[in-house]
């Protein structure tokens, strides 16, 4: 036998609460529900004057809204924020955890945080729990220094997009293998980004580790040396290439 973790989305939540609570007014945001214009305000203004009970949301909820009538938020699967793929995956769970636990609560009544977890013990749900945020960016200071993410170095992220992905892995290797040349063990990847493919395009990415103490614009020069002898064979016209210099 096996065993599978399954996800849930937004819209199977608000079935399920329609289930446990037939009763209660459930309503939705998402990218899917906040597509037509002036949805999103509609939304928010239903659920300010009491028209909703419960709001299930993506992250947008939690961005900048202030409602006066919140008792209790939930965080459904909050290990999925701290191990997302990215070096900024502490810090920016420990802002939405922190932004939203200021959901409940507001306007002088007390309201109730339920975060949904794994790990307890995790140090972003320690520091949520504490409101440490010293001790959380010190941690992470310290962690980036260790292992050269910024501020300690600048990222050039370099997206390579093809419609045939054996076609992109083979290219692909061959770029990253060109960079090392180069830079050595400031390249990282090729990697598939964790949304690999945009439509009819295959993505991969490689990641450029420059100290703070070097040039730039000698890293982007040398660069682009690469990439122009790269895009110039016959073999590599049907790909895309973007440059990202210091990606948010």
């Amino acid at each position: 036998a096996t065993l599978s973790t399954r996800g849930f989305g937004t819209e199977k939540i608000e079935d399920e609460l329609a289930i446990l609570y037939p009763e209660t007014r459930v309503a939705r945001m998402d990218m899917d529900t906040t597509r037509r214009k002036r949805s999103f305000e509609t939304i928010i203004y239903r659920f300010e004057n009491m028209e909703v009970d419960i709001l299930v949301g993506t992250q947008m909820v939690s961005k900048g809204l202030d409602f006066s009538n919140v008792s209790v938020v939930g965080v459904l699967n909050a290990d999925n924020l701290f191990n997302f793929p990215d070096f900024r995956a502490f810090e920016r769970s420990f802002q939405l955890l922190s932004q939203v636990s200021g959901r409940a609560g507001r306007r002088n009544k007390q309201g109730k945080v339920i975060i949904q977890t794994s790990e307890p013990n995790h140090p972003v749900i320690k520091d949520v729990l504490n409101y440490n945020f010293i001790h959380m960016y010190n941690s992470q200071m310290e962690e980036r220094k260790t292992f050269n993410y910024p501020p300690f170095c600048r990222l050039i992220k370099i997206t390579l997009k093809h419609k045939n992905r054996d076609e992109l892995n083979r290219q692909a290797k061959h770029l990253g293998d060109k960079l090392r040349e180069t830079f050595g063990v400031r390249v990282l990847g090729p990697e598939f980004p964790l949304v690999g493919k945009i439509q009819k395009w295959y993505l991969k990415t490689i990641i450029l580790k420059i100290e703070k103490d070097r040039s730039i614009v000698r890293a982007k020069q040398l660069l682009t040396e690469i990439l122009d002898k790269f895009s110039g064979k016959d073999t590599y016209r049907a790909f895309q290439v973007v440059i990202d210099v210091d990606p948010v």
